[in-house]
């Protein structure tokens, strides 16, 4: 549905950034959707749960930002 309506970008904002909004990320990643991964607009339970994923997904599935740097991204190509 996202491909038909012309989507190439996903940002993934949510809580539990270590179950729901990680599978989300490699989900879509998988699916060839270039991941918007926002730092400071998701979180878990604990911190380090919190910095272990966000690792993990800049290491290949995701491009992990904060919202400021999001929203220059946004007016830059948008």
């Amino acid at each position: 549905m996202l491909t038909s309506c012309g989507f190439e970008e996903i940002i993934i904002t949510g809580v539990m950034t270590n179950c729901c909004c990680e599978t989300t990320a490699r989900d879509v990643f998988m699916r060839d959707y270039r991941v918007f991964f926002v730092s400071d607009a998701t979180a878990t339970v604990n911190e380090d749960l919190h910095l272990s994923t966000l690792k993990n997904l800049a290491f290949a599935f995701a491009h992990v930002l904060d919202t400021e740097s999001l929203c220059r991204w946004v007016d830059e190509n948008f």
